[in-house]
């Protein structure tokens, strides 16, 4: 989680991919949405470029001009930014939703996480912690 949080834990980074998974893929288009200035949006559009979450391609030779594109790492934060969004409209907005994900079916998305070996609901109270880098202390 450590190392996902330096890619995307900066302060505007999510967003600025909430604006790209949107479809505000030009600058000036993420630059009123999420009401940054011209050289901070610049800044973290590039860290997010090192990353690999983001790519710019060209739209316009003359002028140049580029617009900015998720790639399949940032494509692949769809459900964090649709579980953090549930989350805020839940316990920040008191049940209020902002704009809702539709799926193609003509479903709203709504988010839950399952145990890909069983298929049950992941649980709070069901889960241990186990291995990693950096295991977490665990008090009960």
């Amino acid at each position: 989680m450590t190392d996902a949080i330096a890619v995307v834990g900066e302060r505007h980074s999510l967003p600025i991919v909430r604006e790209l998974l949107y479809g505000n893929r030009r600058f000036s288009e993420i630059a009123d949405s999420v009401g940054l200035s011209r050289t901070l949006l610049s800044a973290r559009l590039r860290r997010l470029e090192t990353a690999g979450v983001v790519e710019r391609q060209r739209y316009s030779e003359h002028p140049p001009r580029d617009e900015y594109v998720l790639t399949e790492a940032g494509q692949a934060l769809l459900p964090v930014l649709a579980a953090l969004k549930e989350w805020g409209d839940t316990y920040c907005r008191d049940g209020i939703a902002t704009a809702e994900f539709q799926h193609r079916c003509g479903a709203l998305l709504h988010t839950r996480a399952d145990c890909a070996a069983c298929g049950e609901e992941i649980r709070f109270q069901d889960l241990t912690v186990a291995g990693g880098t950096h295991p977490p202390e665990i008090r009960t």
